[in-house]
């Protein structure tokens, strides 16, 4: 790794002094090899994947600008999440906040200690529950920044 930042050095060195030594030639090749490889590696980096990537569409007038779809796809994500929590799909964080705590009280792990078996269910219930409402929660900060 260190082998690229010092030709990478080299190559900023050249770019940025007037000496003719390190900079390219009249065919635009670089009289040091080891700069010229670097070169080529990084116009190689650089390149990749270009001709491979599709051209974005623009939304067109009366269309949905593609962040609000984007974010309609994510909260549609969510439909199991608030399934989970025991509310309506799309239904108001604060809504949300208040089902997540019932839900915890009700199966909290400790709340069932007496019984192991019954504690092993409450605290996978309770992971999901709590995934489910961090997955809500981040949805809903990303929303609204």
């Amino acid at each position: 790794m260190s082998d690229f930042f010092d030709r990478l050095g080299s190559l900023f060195k050249s770019i940025f002094t007037d000496d003719e030594k390190s900079s390219s030639n009249h065919t635009g090749r670089y009289y040091d090899d080891d700069m010229q490889d670097a070169w080529d590696e990084l116009e190689d980096f650089l390149n990749e994947g270009k001709a491979e990537r599709p051209k974005r569409e623009r939304p067109e007038a009366g269309r949905e600008d593609a962040g609000t779809s984007r974010r309609k796809a994510q909260q549609e994500a969510l439909r199991q999440d608030y399934a989970n929590l025991k509310v309506p799909f799309a239904t108001p964080f604060a809504e949300v906040k208040n089902a997540y705590k019932k839900l915890l009280r009700q199966y909290h792990p400790d709340k069932h200690a007496a019984d192991p078996s019954k504690q092993k269910i409450a605290t996978e219930i309770t992971q999901k529950i709590n995934q489910s409402f961090q997955k809500i929660r981040d949805f809903e900060e990303n929303r609204n920044p």
